[in-house]
């Protein structure tokens, strides 16, 4: 993205601090699955910086109608120059939206799918730069040095194949009650052997976004929420291009 160091910065820490914030309710016991708390960000994220979209679905809070978030949200972040950035003219705007993949049965097994339960899609268009690109993401809770289950990380693992088959932007998104959210690669994670996902480099939330804004992250390929798009990335898999080699 162009230099607009201020305002993406600004833009990323109104993010994180919503996605922290939504973690209180995992804290304290108010949700316990992954999914709960997933929809819990997404609805903090759009309550600081967004607006609902019409087709948006209301999600309870607590029970066990609340196990997905609402399957389309969209999150609208209007760009404003920063006093410390360039000026550019007034119209830019980042728009944001999150598809939560579905668990049904068939056809609607979209998580089982595709390995993710989450896809990001972020779209820039602003004066001189435009672009649209997404990411895949996998939400897990775990704590520093407890090692997952055996069964839960083989699962973790073939999530992580799912995802990568699709996009090299691919994530896993752990939440922590002690670390709070800490964001890990899908390649790393699966090179990795002692089932401590915490003995890996992470990022912030703030962190992360400030990359997938700045577009050192994101696949343009994944270009909408709809479906079909990973349906058809399923067909024409991601190919390695370059290999390299990393010895102690």
């Amino acid at each position: 993205m162009i230099r607009y160091y201020a305002s993406v910065r600004e833009v990323s820490r109104q993010i994180a601090d919503a996605a922290d914030g939504a973690l209180d309710a995992y804290r304290s016991g108010r949700v316990v699955e992954e999914p709960q708390i997933t929809g819990r960000i997404i609805g903090a994220i759009e309550d600081r910086i967004g607006r609902k979209s019409p087709s948006d679905e209301t999600l309870p809070d607590e029970g066990a109608d609340a196990l997905r978030p609402p399957a389309f949200a969209e999150k609208r972040l209007v760009v404003k120059a920063h006093r410390d950035d360039p000026p550019y003219p007034v119209g830019g705007q980042i728009n944001w939206t999150a598809r939560s993949l579905g668990t049904g049965a068939g056809v609607a097994g979209e998580e089982k799918r595709h390995g993710a339960d989450l896809m990001g899609i972020l779209n820039i268009d602003i004066p001189n730069y435009r672009v649209t690109k997404g990411f895949l993401s996998q939400a897990k809770r775990a704590e520093p040095g407890l090692m997952l289950r055996h069964q839960d990380w083989d699962r973790l693992s073939s999530q992580c194949e799912k995802m990568l088959r699709r996009t090299p932007d691919a994530f896993v998104w752990v939440y922590s009650k002690s670390a709070g959210i800490r964001i890990f690669p899908a390649e790393s994670v699966l090179a990795l052997k002692s089932r401590d996902i915490f003995d890996l480099y992470s990022r912030s939330v703030l962190r992360f976004f400030e990359y997938h804004i700045e577009c050192f992250i994101g696949d343009r390929r994944l270009n909408s929420t709809d479906i079909a798009t990973l349906d058809a990335l399923a067909e024409y898999p991601v190919e390695a291009v370059l290999e390299l080699s990393a010895k102690p």
